[in-house]
């Protein structure tokens, strides 16, 4: 496909509103699930074409120069297209095709015979989500690779795309090894990883010696920062990374150390920081609920262990930090309600949102019924369909909440989500039937739809009391302090003094455990 052509259809979908057919032609094309391959996207970018990551990656897939080991490469992906790394980079078709023509590779090159998967076998894809995450450790490829399958079970909704929720047998997913394990100064924390010693100071700071958490963005992924302060060659790290979509943690500095992260040393020196996952000129996408909840929690705790006071004079911004050039987390950050959590004064926000797809008769391959009038039955309020047949219902709290369709030539439909927490995504699909052929027209049935039921199955994208997240605790894992050194090159945070900007798993396969109840 031509460059003008892909360009040409890029053009038309952006026009429509939607991603999708975008995703679904490149998937049939390669022959690989769409629901997969747009999940990928949605952990490197939140399906945004134009992101660039501290560390260099570009596009909707964070993708890589080849001499970076830490992530899907860009010249492995022009070369499978036959097109130039430059194109890849303008050209928001020639990504989804690159990154299913990679996937279909890992694919190809990891099963017995050359084949790929079915299609339809979503659990299949876990070596080939392996590969393509371009991580070299085993532990971070499965924690990558365990997200994905929690985002095409949850599905999602950003932007000019969406994912309706999949049912995914997590039994039958084949991780490879355990994610890493948790443990670390915080009760809280996830995941334990160790940043590269390169990338931070062997101290032995004690209560007395530290004054600040300093509140960072990323500029990129989380999965991707944590390989990035893996990286010996990053020169940067912070104490914790922050992801997204659940609040999920990971340290990866002890905080009796120094990590480079202020572009300030005397900073550097008296502070702890932490990551948050996402882009500053994008909070609206990455700053959720779920975000400000556990980082506040996790700011309190460190508060509360080093006797630091509660106020902006201390817990402040990396652009903050005197001599800063950096302007995270930026004015998108709400720094208001981010204190209240902290210091308990703040109230409590719903955000969560009631949102579906309404068909024609299937959920998953009706076609989709715009302009349709979708009525919140508790209040009364009204919405109709928009060009992909999504509603929506945002400001949500905890309760149950239903919807009654209504649209011309069909039975009415209805449907019924029990909403447990007053924040993420809550999926609540409506199969209408033609009025001709006697159909209910009931909500998540008749679709297909078995992961988006009303008796709550699907869980939210962003759930601050995901019960799926590890328990707090554990064993902590022995780490080898770094040494000080110098630094001179490119991070999501900075390193002392500075500013920064930013295979394969073969072997013996162990089946793991949906981590949620």
């Amino acid at each position: 496909m031509s460059a003008l052509l892909t360009f040409a259809l890029w053009s038309n979908v952006a026009a429509a509103g939607s991603l999708n057919p975008v995703f679904e032609q490149a998937a049939a094309e390669y022959g690989v699930p769409a629901p997969l391959l747009m999940a990928l996207a949605y952990e490197a970018s939140r399906l945004e074409p134009s992101a660039t990551s501290a560390w260099g990656g570009y596009g909707l897939f964070d993708l890589r120069e080849d001499d970076e080991t830490d992530g899907p490469g860009i010249e492995q992906v022009s070369m499978l297209l036959g097109v130039s790394p430059d194109v890849v980079r303008a050209d928001v078709s020639a990504q989804v095709r690159g990154a299913a023509a990679l996937l279909a590779w890992h694919a190809k090159n990891l099963s017995d015979d050359g084949s790929l998967p079915p299609v339809e076998a979503l659990e299949d894809w876990a070596p080939a989500l392996r590969g393509f995450s371009g991580r070299q450790e085993p532990e971070l490829q499965a924690m990558y690779v365990e997200y994905l399958y929690e985002v095409v079970s949850s599905g999602f909704a950003v932007k000019d795309a969406y994912n309706l929720p999949r049912d995914v047998d997590f039994d039958a997913v084949t991780l490879g090894v355990a994610p890493p394990a948790p443990g670390g100064d915080y009760a809280g924390v996830d995941n334990f990883v160790n940043a590269s010693s390169s990338n931070y100071s062997n101290y032995s700071r004690d209560a007395s010696d530290i004054n600040y958490v300093i509140v960072h963005t990323v500029q990129g992924s989380y999965s991707g920062c944590i390989s990035w302060f893996q990286n010996s060659s990053a020169s940067v790290s912070a104490h914790y990374v922050v992801r997204s979509s659940d609040g999920a943690i990971t340290q990866m500095v002890w905080e009796e150390d120094v990590a480079w992260h202020a572009g300030n040393w005397t900073y550097n020196e008296q502070s702890v920081g932490i990551e948050h996952e996402g882009y500053v000129d994008d909070p609206g996408t990455w700053y959720t609920t779920a975000m400000y909840t556990e980082s506040a929690k996790l700011t309190a705790d460190i508060a509360a262990r080093n006797g630091i006071p509660l106020d902006r004079s201390h817990i402040i911004g990396h652009v903050e930090v005197p001599s800063a050039t950096h302007t995270d987390p930026g004015t998108g950050w709400d720094w208001d309600y981010y204190m209240g959590l902290i210091d308990g004064s703040g109230g409590v926000v719903d955000t969560a949102e009631l949102l579906g797809k309404v068909a024609d008769s299937d959920i998953y391959s009706g076609a989709p019924l715009t302009g349709v009038l979708v009525t919140l039955d508790q209040t009364g309020e009204t919405t109709t369909t928009d060009a992909s047949g999504l509603y929506r219902f945002d400001s949500l709290g905890s309760g149950t909440w239903s919807v009654t369709v209504r649209a011309e030539g069909y039975d009415d439909g209805s449907c019924t989500k029990d909403i447990t927490s007053g924040s993420g995504q809550w999926w609540c699909s409506v199969a209408l039937m033609p009025a001709t052929t006697g159909g209910d027209g009931g909500g998540d049935d008749g679709g297909g739809d078995s992961a988006d039921p009303a008796d709550d199955s699907a869980e939210p994208t962003d759930d601050t009391d995901d019960p799926g997240r590890p328990s707090p605790g554990g064993e902590d894992e022995a780490v080898t302090p770094g040494e000080r050194v110098a630094m001179s090159s490119l991070g999501c945070a900075a390193a002392p003094g500075r500013v920064g900007l930013g295979g394969l798993l073969v072997g013996a396969l162990l089946a793991f455990r949906r981590r949620r109840a």
